[in-house]
C-alpha cells in the first residue's frame, strides 16, 4: 500500500508481465486495480461542457463522484432536463457553476491515479488490448470481508473450471493450504495445469533481462514472438510433468530453480552458442504445421487485499505484506508432444535477447 492510500501494483505487474509472455491474452480480475477502470473516464471530462461530458460517464464512474441516491438513468435524465432550460435559468446556472468548480478537482484526482509509473504500465497493457480488466462487483474501498468473498468466488470458480490454469504466489498458496475447501489439494486436472502455468511463467521470470523490462518492451516481445510462445507452452507441459511438487507444495519454487539451473539455462546457453536461428525456425516451423498448439486466453486474478495475509493462521504468511494471485484460465487445453525438444525453448532465448536489445 502506498502512502496515498492507493494499492501498490509492483508485484502484480511482475505476474502480469510474465503471464503476458506465457499467454496470448490476459483477462485480469483485480480488485486492487478496479479503481483504474472507474477513474479513466474522468480524464476526459470538460469543465466547459459539463452537461455532455458528465452525463456520458459510465455508471461506475458516476458512483465514484457521488451519484448514489438515484440510478444513472435518472441522473442523466435530470441532467438533460436542466440543460434544456434557458441559459439564464437560476437552477441551471447554479448547477453549472458547481460542475465547473468540481470538474478540475476530478481531473486532478484521475491524473494522480494514472500518473504513477505502475498505473502507466498497467494502462499501457489495457490500451494495447493485451489485457481485459474484469472487476465488476468489487471496489477497492469495499469492506475487506466483501473483497475477500469476491476474490474467493473468482478463485474457486477458476480452480473448478475444467479448462483452468492457476498461478499462485507464496501468500495465496498458504491461504489455500489452510482452506478447508482445498485441504486435500487441487482437483487432479487443476493441480496439473496450475503447476504447468507456474513453471511457464516462472522460467520467464528467471530470464536475466526480465526483472527490469518495462511493459512497453514486454508488449513488443509478445507481438513479435507469438509463434515461439505457442511452442514454448508445449515444452513447458513436458518440463512441468517431470517435477514432483504439486501446485500447493512449498517445494515447487525450489524445483523450478533446479529446473532452470540444471536444464533450461544450459539449453539456452547451448542454443545461443551453436544453434542456427534459421535452422531452428525451419525445423520448428515444419512441426508447427502438423502439431496443434492451443493459444489460450489466460484469466489472471490479482488480489491485493491488505488484510488477507493477517487472516492466515501461519505466522509466516501473516507477516506477508499482501496477497497476490494470478489465476490463468484457458478455454482450450494445451496440445503438446510427449518428449521435451530443447529447441522449442528458443522462445526464452528470443525473449531474453529482445528485452535486452530494447534496453540499449
Amino acid at each position: 500500500m502506498k502512502a496515498s492510500g492507493q494499492p501498490s501494483l509492483d508485484h502484480e505487474l511482475r505476474l502480469l508481465r510474465s503471464s503476458l509472455l506465457y499467454a496470448d491474452h490476459v483477462d485480469l480480475v483485480a480488485p486492487s486495480a478496479a479503481w483504474m477502470r472507474d477513474f479513466r473516464p474522468l480524464r476526459d471530462i470538460d469543465a466547459d461542457d459539463p452537461w455532455t461530458t458528465i452525463a456520458a460517464l459510465p455508471a461506475e464512474t458516476l458512483q465514484r463522484i457521488g451519484v448514489e441516491d438515484v440510478t444513472p438513468r435518472d441522473f442523466r435524465r435530470a441532467m438533460r432536463k436542466l440543460e434544456a432550460r434557458p441559459v439564464d435559468d437560476p437552477e441551471r446556472m447554479e448547477k453549472e457553476r458547481q460542475w465547473r468548480e468540481t470538474i478540475p478537482q476530478m481531473k486532478k484526482q484521475a491524473d494522480e491515479v494514472f500518473d504513477s509509473a505502475e498505473s502507466v504500465q498497467l494502462d499501457m497493457a489495457l490500451e494495447a488490448d493485451s489485457v481485459t480488466m474484469i472487476s465488476d462487483g468489487t471496489r477497492f474501498e469495499d469492506p475487506i470481508d466483501r473483497q475477500i468473498s469476491w476474490y474467493r468466488g473468482h478463485l474457486s470458480k477458476a480452480l473448478t473450471d475444467p479448462g483452468s490454469h492457476v498461478l499462485l504466489d507464496d501468500v495465496t498458496t498458504e491461504f489455500l493450504r489452510e482452506s478447508e475447501n482445498f485441504a486435500d489439494g487441487f482437483p487432479d486436472v487443476a493441480g496439473t495445469r496450475s503447476r504447468r502455468t507456474t513453471v511457464g511463467a516462472g522460467l520467464v521470470e528467471r530470464l536475466p533481462t526480465f526483472p527490469d523490462a518495462p511493459m512497453s518492451q514486454v508488449l513488443e516481445a509478445c507481438e513479435e514472438l507469438s509463434e515461439g510462445r505457442a511452442r514454448y507452452r508445449a515444452s513447458v507441459k513436458s518440463l512441468a510433468d517431470q517435477l514432483q511438487s504439486s501446485a500447493l507444495d512449498a517445494t515447487l519454487p525450489s524445483e523450478i530453480d533446479e529446473l532452470w539451473h540444471d536444464e533450461v539455462r544450459p539449453s539456452l546457453e547451448d542454443l545461443r552458442g551453436t544453434a542456427s536461428k534459421t535452422r531452428v525456425a525451419v525445423e520448428t516451423g515444419k512441426r508447427l504445421l502438423t502439431e496443434g498448439y492451443g493459444l489460450p486466453t489466460l484469466l489472471v486474478t490479482i488480489a491485493n487485499v491488505p488484510d488477507l495475509a493477517a487472516m492466515l493462521p501461519s505466522a509466516t504468511a501473516a507477516g506477508a505484506a499482501a496477497a497476490r494471485v494470478a489465476a490463468a484460465g484457458a478455454g482450450e487445453a494445451f496440445k503438446a508432444r510427449s518428449a521435451v525438444r530443447h529447441h522449442d525453448l528458443v522462445y526464452l532465448l528470443d525473449v531474453d535477447e529482445k528485452l535486452g536489445r530494447a534496453r540499449h
